[in-house]
C-alpha cells in the first residue's frame, strides 16, 4: 500500500472518530440550548421516590455502517487483482458496513437515571435523564417543564 493512500485512509478514520465523537453530545440535567434561554419554565417541588438506571439508545444515522463501507470497499479494493480486487472490494464493504453499524450503536447508546417523583401537589410523574447529576430516594428536588415538553430535575 503506497504511503499517500494510507495517509488518506488514515485521515477518514479519524474524520469518522470526530463525527461520531461530535453525535455523543447531549443534554444534561444542567445543559441548556440556546433556545431554551430567556423562557419561563414550570415549576414543580417534589420528592424523588425510586431511581433506576436504564439504558438509553439513539436511533442509527447510518453514518457509521455508509463511512465503514467506504472504509472497508477502499481498503478491500486493494487485495488481490482483476476479478479478486472487485470482490475484495464487497467482501470488505460489507465487512466494514457491519464493523461500522456496531461501533455507532457502541458509541450512542448510554446510560441514564429514570427518576420518580412525587410532587408535592400530589401527582407523580417519572423523567429519564442524564447521569450528569447524582439522586437519592428522599432527595428534595425541583421539577422543570418548559413550554415544549422537555422535562428536568436537578436540586
Amino acid at each position: 500500500m503506497n504511503k499517500a493512500l494510507t495517509r488518506n485512509i488514515s485521515i477518514s478514520f479519524i474524520l469518522i472518530l470526530a463525527l461520531f465523537a461530535a453525535g455523543c453530545a447531549s443534554q444534561g440535567g444542567q445543559d441548556y440550548t440556546r433556545n431554551q434561554e430567556r423562557r419561563a419554565m414550570t415549576v414543580q417541588r417534589g420528592v424523588v421516590t425510586d431511581v433506576r438506571i436504564v439504558n438509553v439508545s439513539e436511533d442509527s444515522t447510518m453514518l457509521g455502517p455508509s463511512m465503514g463501507g467506504v472504509a472497508g470497499g477502499v481498503l478491500g479494493s486493494l487485495i488481490g487483482g482483476g476479478s479478486g480486487r472487485v470482490l475484495g472490494a464487497v467482501g470488505g464493504a460489507a465487512v466494514g458496513a457491519l464493523g461500522g453499524a456496531a461501533v455507532e450503536k457502541q458509541v450512542r447508546d448510554k446510560q441514564a437515571y429514570q427518576l420518580f417523583v412525587k410532587l408535592d401537589s400530589g401527582g407523580e410523574l417519572a423523567v429519564v435523564q442524564d447521569m450528569d447529576i447524582s439522586f437519592q430516594s428522599g432527595d428534595r428536588v425541583q421539577v422543570l417543564t418548559s413550554s415544549d415538553g422537555k422535562t428536568r430535575v436537578q436540586h
